[in-house]
């Protein structure tokens, strides 16, 4: 029996040739995303490191934003309850309308960020999951520390398959806001250029990271998940 993991975060980083963010171009890009609700932003910025659109928080810890940098544009949705189909479509929709208004051709690399939390079944706090079955160093380790573990968690980097283009970066850690928790997160990053007329393929990388996640990293831990 595996988990459903309940995903929080999810960003996107389409990077592309260098060119300056235009303010004028980027607003039209605003104006054109604001009169479609589901997937526009409230506010458009301008700072130093680029230009920002986002909807304002309507709860701590939320996040909704588009960031235009020199080399990429950064897709954030964070605690907003959106499913993996809802991003997707943010991003396929942002990508298709800002790269032919900026006169961007292709992306060059892609990379996506997946997070989410699950509950171990037969623990109670997932430090305890995470230090008798993931690490397991042997019980009379840890005190060896001479103090309490107050967080901790591994990473793994996952090449390719053979004939793919996609390496996933997975970590796994305990989660302070809930004990009980494990956060997970896959970062999958593709090589390879997609043209700006080709933007649905982001989707399909996307859904690929979201899978991994979902799929073979939640399985190898409910294999763990024993008495």
């Amino acid at each position: 029996m595996t988990y459903d993991p309940r995903t929080i975060a999810f960003t996107a980083e389409i990077l592309h040739p260098p060119q300056a963010p235009r303010a004028d171009l980027v607003q039209s890009v605003h104006n054109t995303l604001y009169r479609q609700p589901a997937i526009g932003y409230q506010n458009f910025q301008v700072a130093q490191d680029g230009i920002h659109l986002s909807n304002l928080p309507q709860a701590p810890g939320q996040v909704s934003a588009a960031s235009f940098a020199w080399d990429r544009l950064v897709l954030r949705e964070e605690l907003r309850g959106a499913t993996v189909e809802d991003f997707a479509t943010r991003v396929v929709n942002v990508v298709s309308t800002s790269f032919p208004t900026l006169g961007l051709p292709l992306s060059l690399a892609q990379q996506f960020v997946v997070r989410s939390l699950i509950q171990p079944r037969q623990f109670r706090d997932g430090r305890e999951f995470l230090s008798r079955r993931l690490i397991a160093p042997g019980a009379e380790s840890w005190p060896r520390l001479d103090r309490p573990v107050q967080a901790l968690g591994v990473r793994l980097v996952l090449p390719p398959k053979p004939g793919g283009r996609g390496t996933f970066h997975v970590r796994v850690e305990s989660w302070p806001q809930d004990p009980r928790s494990l956060w997970l997160e896959c970062t999958g990053s593709f090589t390879g250029p997609i043209a700006a007329g080709d933007a649905p393929q982001l989707a399909e990388l996307l859904y690929e990271t979201y899978r991994y996640l979902s799929g073979p990293v939640a399985e190898f831990l409910s294999a763990l998940d024993t008495p």
